[in-house]
């Protein structure tokens, strides 16, 4: 940020150009909503570990426990926190032009320092599959009722509708749309589970689809609930809206695609466009001025010259 304030180009401050303010805002809001996952997983693990504390006395084991059970959060945080810290640097190096690729400059560093965090720890191509398939084999074992819901959803294909309500508040239509993202996931899980059954785990690229719009799905809603939170607590909380309202814009983008992706690598028959059509209706948004609210988010980032979110 700094060094964009001082750059020029053409006579001009180049924290100035359409083209700057995109990839600053969309630094702060993939940030901001990676943190936002952190803090809610966080905070999730603490209060079960204190429950399980109470009920079995043990501090070992109810800390074990707990983090065992979120294991799922965990793969996602992964892959979202060290692909957000890759997309950061490497935006942070193309904003700095040629100086960026320089020894002497911080940034340089920060970019090569940043790529190994998606190989060790478990590389993110194993805990993409892992997020999926964990998900799946927790719910085969009883911890939720996935299937019972995917199988309703899907016996009811001719009746979903986007579940539009008049009246809706701000908050009430952004959970709508993830409620509904979660619906195409357990779609596109049960067809996946259908056709493939037990060699699901050979077909990686459909559990990376699902993968896909699981974590775009989290960290909408981890957003969503980190914003309402804020607004609750007699916050400004303009800006934070902006994010909310471009990263949903967005994630409903993602999961139309992975989705509809999913449903054709395992299903070409009449059955697929159903489904197709069905993700197509839940991943519906309302258009919203994309450019404008990124361009506040940037300009905020610009007055206060650093990350003041």
């Amino acid at each position: 940020m700094k060094y964009a304030n001082e750059r020029k180009q053409f006579g001009v401050l180049i924290s100035t150009f359409g083209a700057i303010k995109h990839k600053l805002a969309e630094q702060v809001i993939y940030l901001f909503a990676a943190e936002s996952a952190v803090y809610r997983v966080s905070k999730d693990i603490d209060d079960l570990m204190e429950s399980m504390k109470s009920e079995c006395g043990d501090k070992g084991r109810a800390s074990i426990e707990a983090i065992s059970h979120y294991a799922d959060e965990a793969e996602i945080l992964k892959v979202v926190g060290s692909e957000m810290l890759d997309y950061n640097a490497d935006e942070a190096v193309q904003i700095h032009g040629g100086m960026g690729y320089s020894a002497e400059m911080d940034v340089e560093r920060g970019y090569r320092d940043s790529r190994i965090n998606r190989i060790f720890e478990g590389t993110n191509e194993i805990n993409r599959l892992l997020v999926s398939d964990t998900a799946m084999k927790r719910a085969m074992k009883g911890d939720f009722d996935l299937f019972g819901e995917a199988e309703k959803l899907f016996n009811g294909l001719d009746k979903i509708n986007d579940g539009k309500v008049n009246g809706e508040t701000y908050f009430q239509e952004k959970h709508r749309y993830i409620r509904n993202f979660k619906k195409v996931i357990l779609l596109c899980m049960h067809g996946a589970v259908k056709r493939f059954g037990k060699n699901l785990v050979n077909e990686q690229e459909v559990m990376n689809n699902i993968t896909e719009m699981m974590m775009a799905t989290y960290l909408s809603e981890s957003l969503a609930l980190r914003v309402e939170k804020l607004e609750g607590l007699n916050l400004p909380v303009s800006i934070y809206k902006d994010m909310l309202d471009v990263y949903v814009y967005d994630t409903s983008g993602k999961v139309r695609k992975s989705g509809t992706d999913a449903v054709y690598s395992f299903d070409v028959s009449e059955s697929a466009s159903l489904v197709a059509n069905a993700v197509d209706t839940l991943t519906k948004v309302n258009g919203i001025n994309i450019k404008d609210a990124r361009r506040r988010i940037a300009d905020k980032l610009i007055e206060d010259n650093l990350y003041r979110f």
